[in-house]
């Protein structure tokens, strides 16, 4: 049996990634029992839909507003960001 720790990168991993069949069946067979671990899964899914919901209200007010930042900006953040990842 997968412990708490294990299944919490499983949750976590499933919001991005199709878990394999044995991953999914040890996550249902110890969320079954695990009433810590079924309240993780269940505040971590109620996070992710309402992130997403707030990104794509926020993407919505940006592409109907006005305000756009320079090229210069906007270059000097994607070069940040490439080089973090």
């Amino acid at each position: 049996m997968l412990s708490c720790k294990d299944i919490s990168k499983l949750i976590s991993g499933s919001l991005d990634r199709k878990l394999s069949w044995w991953q999914r069946i040890n996550l249902w067979m110890h969320i079954g029992m695990c009433g810590f671990c079924w309240r993780f899964r269940k505040d971590l899914l109620h996070l992710h839909e309402e992130t997403h919901q707030h990104a794509e209200e926020i993407e919505q007010d940006t592409a109907d507003s006005d305000v756009k930042l320079p090229g210069e900006s906007r270059d000097r953040m994607k070069r940040l960001l490439e080089s973090q990842s």
